[in-house]
């Protein structure tokens, strides 16, 4: 999910293009100006998620950013987005997290746009003029205001369920992952993440050859901070090369639920690969 360094990510942040102007969620044209829905309008581009999903996300960055051939797994679809930007590590410096709710200067996501010394690569947009004070104080309050999720009302009509993963059922990694996502559709009870109900185990190693069974890995899993939806898993050591299933056990005494105790229903897994060194 490496947001930092993808053509779909330098996209995203042509946002400071779009504030104050008129549009109708369709994009930018080659000016760099939204799209007009034709009605006129000032259609100014809030401080909010749902704003910047519909003029940005959903018609620029998903276009690179959507299903299996999503960048490193980060899909910007209105389904995914939220859960795979907020409260998640970045990659380039893991110690920062992409958006940190209530905390700008601690988002790497401002760090990027702004340009700040000590960031890995170049300012975003990359190759391109950097965005206007507005933009970028219109992006620091929606951090500053705990970046609200606009469609929470919406998700809480849904039924518990895992949203998605990162990275995807039966991906190819190149680069071992430092963390594994599994988001849900509701926020999760912390007290049932554990052990039991999170596993990661490697099911092509010696011990899955020799008996069938397969290998448990030691990692430790919570949700992330300030986003109760998105459940982290990271390994202890880095994980060598071969294949890897995470499952979540939804079923039985102590299975992952969310706050009202509606559990999944049935356990969750995915696997994928991680490569061979080149």
């Amino acid at each position: 999910m490496q947001i930092d360094r993808c053509r779909g990510w330098t996209v995203l942040l042509l946002l400071g293009s779009v504030a104050g102007c008129a549009g109708n969620g369709q994009g930018l044209d080659e000016n760099g100006q939204p799209i007009s829905g034709g009605g006129g309008g000032n259609g100014t581009v809030t401080a909010d998620f749902q704003s910047i999903q519909n003029n940005v996300f959903t018609p620029i960055c998903s276009k690179c950013h959507i299903g299996a051939s999503a960048p490193e797994g980060l899909q910007l679809d209105a389904g995914h987005s939220y859960n795979l930007l907020v409260g998640v590590a970045s990659v380039e410096q893991p110690n920062l997290q992409r958006v940190a709710p209530g905390a700008p200067d601690g988002s790497y996501m401002v760090h990027k746009i702004e340009g700040v010394p000590g960031i890995t690569g170049g300012q975003m947009p990359l190759g391109e003029t950097p965005l206007p004070q507005a933009t970028i104080d219109a992006i620091r309050q929606w951090i500053t205001n705990g970046a609200p999720n606009a469609a929470v009302a919406a998700a809480t009509a849904q039924s518990f369920a895992v949203q998605t993963t990162a990275p995807l059922d039966q991906a190819l990694v190149r680069v071992p992952p430092a963390q594994i996502l599994v988001t849900f559709t509701q926020d999760v009870d912390a007290s049932l993440v554990n052990g039991s109900t999170v596993t990661l185990e490697r099911i092509d190693g010696p011990l899955s050859v020799v008996s069938g069974d397969a290998q448990r890995m030691p990692a430790h899993s919570a949700l992330a901070e300030k986003n109760a939806a998105v459940l982290v898993i990271t390994p202890t050591a880095v994980l060598d090369s071969g294949i890897y299933r995470v499952t979540v056990r939804g079923s039985g005494g102590g299975a992952l639920a969310n706050m009202n105790a509606a559990t999944l229903g049935t356990d969750a897994s995915f696997e994928f690969t991680v490569e061979p060194a080149p």
